[in-house]
């Protein structure tokens, strides 16, 4: 979304001047219903079948496929979806309570909306058999879209402890920051929540009260961190910067974290009523293909786009009428598609079928739901189902279908970042999260059945922040280096200079030893997790993980004065360092 949104949001100039000229107007915030059944009105009826079929869009990248595959907004004589036998008129409702009353009521049998959402209106939505959700595609994955913006002295997601955050009720970004929260060892309890009624400035008139995130942290200075859309986010940082507190910017305002790095939080998703797929099953199927070969087109449009540029502008422009009702707004929906990577039949088939996928459908279900009942967005656990699709019946219609995973990162390179990193001290500011296991003296193996959790910890946690590297970071214990010191500084006050050379020397040497070993044991874990992973079938990008030793360089305690603190140096660390900014260095690939 680097173009996205933020143009057509401020050519409503008029309401952002109302914005302006009311600074003093406070904040309108509000407070989420729950459970989420109370916050809908309407009652189960029966699906009303029309020609066309009416499918829910919102604005988002990943609907640009399945516009495509329909040839507009409704089914274009010889487009892919009518290849499929298919006659669909997609509509966009952004409106995510809406959806759910016409997905209930029957006025469509299709939900659109994050995996996160379709959760929060799952205990609604199964209260009927007719109408439990039936999850039958993943559209995308959020990559760069959605971000977690902070002020002030917030370095780590740990430090939003204590903090106020602001985001918009049942967003996409509830999931989001549950998950940030969570993986820094926080709950919800441990930061204040204002919420408000939209997630980006509005094309109404708010009688310049702030409604969305974004205006919010400009109005309220109690506002620590927003969780807001990318363009919204460049507007608070000066461009992704850090605000300067000019223009529309807040004064300290920088993203510290991103859907570009956490790219495997926020899927996107269609549902159906389970009463039409039992009863249209090849017809949902069809529109499942369908939307797959249209991603398939897609992105062959964007890897031509320079010396076949006629197809991808009509694209752009049909896309720019259906998302922005203006066929002249092509940068803002190139900007969509900037941020969102298209799940296609491999993601389809890693999110749905792929048992050694740690953040896969089923888990990513439980997970929400835990955070949902938590939360008391609804009363009880739901289990939401797929469509169960036996895959191999996509394969002959579609062109990629290779599911094996694909290196993201060049290793090598990135362990040579990340080391000179290290030595200016740059690489601590871009630490998110740190994981830590301990080990003995002279240990050298990392048994299963002693780290196999933390193994699998590591790997999950490493999944969801796919953006992200992971360093495994060896620590020693430097107690040996610190009696050669005691011993030097007393050969030092006795005069003892040659002695004193000589214990220098070892010094050195112990150091390099120690930093030697260390490096040494965390190639060991590495290896050890590698192993895991293997023999419990878990898949994951191993490129994603490197290794460092930095033996006594930072200890927990540089003068253990017990055990437990002699122990404690003895570890070694699973740090997720965020690398945005740096990707084309780090990448073995473009994406």
């Amino acid at each position: 979304m680097k173009r996205l949104i933020r143009d057509v949001l401020y050519a409503a100039f008029g309401v952002w001047l109302l914005w302006i000229g009311s600074a003093s107007a406070a904040p309108e915030y509000m407070s989420p219903t729950k459970p989420f059944t109370k916050k809908i009105k309407a009652g189960v009826s029966s699906v009303k079948e029309t020609t066309p079929l009416k499918i829910p869009c919102i604005t988002w990248g990943g609907e640009i496929a399945a516009i495509l595959a329909n040839g507009g907004s409704t089914t274009a004589q010889g487009s892919i979806f009518d290849q499929r036998g298919l006659s669909i008129e997609l509509y966009r409702q952004d409106d995510f309570v809406q959806q759910v009353e016409d997905y209930l009521s029957g006025k469509t049998p299709f939900l659109r909306g994050t995996l996160g959402m379709i959760n929060i209106a799952s205990e609604i939505c199964g209260n009927d058999p007719k109408t439990q959700p039936i999850v039958f595609l993943q559209l995308t994955w959020s990559n760069g879209g959605d971000t977690l913006v902070t002020k002030g002295n917030i370095k780590r997601p740990r430090d939003l402890k204590g903090k106020t955050i602001c985001l918009q009720q049942y967003s996409p970004h509830l999931d989001y920051l549950d998950v940030v929260l969570k993986d820094a060892g926080l709950g919800w309890n441990n930061v204040t929540i204002k919420w408000v009624k939209e997630l980006t400035l509005p094309s109404y008139d708010t009688g310049g009260r702030a409604v969305d995130p974004a205006s919010t942290m400009r109005q309220d200075s109690s506002i620590d961190a927003v969780c807001c859309i990318i363009p919204d986010a460049l507007a608070l940082t000066s461009g992704g910067n850090v605000g300067t507190g000019a223009e529309d910017s807040v004064k300290g305002a920088k993203i510290l974290l991103s859907t570009k790095t956490a790219n495997r939080v926020i899927a996107d998703v269609w549902a159906v009523r389970k009463d039409y797929f039992e009863k249209h099953r090849n017809q949902v199927m069809q529109f499942a293909l369908g939307y797959l070969q249209g991603v398939e087109q897609l992105q062959d449009m964007v890897k031509h786009m320079k010396n076949k540029p006629a197809p991808y502008q009509q694209m752009l422009s049909k896309a720019g009428s259906f998302l922005f009702d203006s066929p002249q707004a092509t940068a803002d929906a190139e900007g969509l598609l900037a941020d969102c990577e298209f799940a296609g039949f491999p993601g389809n088939y890693d999110f749905f079928a792929n048992e050694g996928n740690l953040n896969n459908f089923n888990r990513m279900n439980a997970r929400i739901q835990d955070f949902l009942v938590r939360e008391n967005y609804v009363t009880r656990k739901q289990i939401l189902k797929d469509a169960t699709w036996n895959y191999d019946e996509f394969k002959p219609f579609l062109k990629d279908t290779a599911v094996a995973v694909t290196p993201r990162y060049e290793t090598k390179k990135a362990e040579q970042k990340l080391a000179e990193k290290q030595k200016t001290g740059q690489l601590e500011e871009d630490i998110l999260f740190e994981l830590t296991i301990n080990f003995g003296p002279n240990q050298n193996t990392f048994e299963e059945n002693i780290y196999g959790e933390d193994f699998k910890k590591a790997i999950e946690i490493a999944g969801r922040y796919g953006g992200a590297l992971v360093q495994i970071v060896g620590h020693s214990d430097p107690m040996g280096i610190l009696k050669t010191m005691k011993n030097k500084a007393e050969a030092e006050k006795a005069g003892k200079k040659e002695q004193a050379k000589t214990l220098e020397l070892q010094i050195q040497q112990q150091k390099q030893a120690v930093k030697n070993l260390s490096l040494t044991r965390a190639i060991a874990v590495r290896d050890a997790l590698m192993a895991y992973a293997k023999a419990k079938g878990i898949t994951f990008d191993a490129s994603q993980f490197t290794v460092a030793g930095y033996g006594i360089d930072t200890p927990l305690y540089a003068k253990p004065k017990n055990e437990k603190e002699w122990q404690a140096n003895m570890r070694v660390n699973f740090q997720i360092i965020k690398v945005e900014a740096e990707l084309s260095e780090f990448e073995a690939i473009d994406f």
